[in-house]
């Protein structure tokens, strides 16, 4: 046991995640299976969350076949990888839209069945936006990944809720609010899936090396090419970190790749840090919100890129 955790902790960030899903894929399976079998003899709903939670693990095993193997082109198997997920959505939303007309009851558990189940669902959802975090430029199926364990924990986070309503009710019966949730995280699903299928054509992952040659030297405005290196700022975020374009030159050639800068957290004093985490309540809304601004601000950078170089007689070579 010790060797074999010796070992696990030698893996990479990407070894890591592609073991934790594949066990995570075996134990939900089972589960899964368990869910649909007892449902088809009790009750309807199990076999309808067996039949979501199968998409979603789907989604997943895709994911790990797109590192594993390459039997099928990445565009075939994002595409399958979406529309799995979507899928999953249409589901959850039929599901949840199903509470309008009819009467759904849950078993009351007690409390500390409720507390525990509210440990795990938010343990999950930290670890969640912990691995989107972590995924940055590890590559598109790592990211769809950790992008489907986030859905996997708003699931989760919206069963609590409705375990914890449900205590308020003395008929057990769901509370019709939590279906307005569900249809919201379903939503919520339905857009990530659409996210996975054009990011490939949007984000910077895989697309960072850029090179460009000078044609037309009387059309260049943008670039020294006296200088050995070069910044280029594609778009400013204080807060964020800039997106730049850092480029060596020579004989015309400007070779280079997108970076990131540092964000305002990695360069604030360990005394601002804590102060942020005192005020997290408040802040994360605002960090939030700026970050899906950044997002759109930021969308296809490298096309940008490229369109900028092309306007200032340059010529696309990688």
């Amino acid at each position: 046991m010790i060797n074999f955790i010796c070992k696990y902790r030698e893996l990479s960030f990407e070894q890591k995640t592609i073991w934790k899903t594949i066990i995570g894929l075996c134990f939900s399976a089972v589960l899964a299976c368990g869910k649909l079998i007892i449902g088809l003899f009790t009750d309807y709903n199990l076999v309808i969350i067996a039949v979501y939670t199968f998409g979603l693990l789907l989604a997943k095993f895709q994911c790990v076949l797109g590192v594993k193997t390459d039997k099928m082109s990445f565009e075939k198997r994002n595409l399958l990888i979406a529309v799995f997920l979507f899928w999953t959505s249409v589901i959850y939303i039929g599901f949840m839209s199903s509470m309008f007309f009819l009467e759904r009851r849950i078993k009351n558990n007690g409390l500390l069945y409720v507390v525990m189940l509210a440990f795990i669902s938010f343990w999950e959802l930290g670890f969640a936006i912990a691995g989107l975090i972590r995924t940055k430029n590890k590559g598109h199926y790592y990211r769809s990944i950790k992008i489907i364990n986030f859905c996997v924990a708003l699931i989760a986070i919206l069963t609590t809720q409705m375990s914890i309503l449900n205590m308020q009710t003395e008929s057990g019966i769901v509370s019709i609010a939590n279906a307005y949730s569900g249809i919201g995280v379903g939503i919520f699903i339905a857009l990530c899936a659409v996210y996975i299928l054009i990011a490939p054509k949007t984000s910077i992952i895989d697309r960072e090396h850029n090179a460009f040659v000078l044609m037309k030297t009387e059309k260049n405005h943008l670039i020294d090419m006296c200088k050995s290196e070069v910044e280029l700022k594609l778009c400013r975020s204080v807060v964020y970190g800039d997106y730049i374009y850092q480029a060596t030159v020579e004989n015309n050639r400007v070779d280079g790749n997108i970076v990131r800068g540092k964000s305002l957290w990695k360069r604030m004093h360990i005394v601002w840090k804590i102060l942020c985490c005192i005020l997290s309540e408040i802040l994360i809304f605002a960090w939030l919100i700026g970050r899906g601004i950044l997002f759109l601000r930021s969308i296809n950078l490298p096309r940008r890129l490229q369109l900028l170089m092309q306007k200032n007689g340059f010529q696309v070579i990688e």
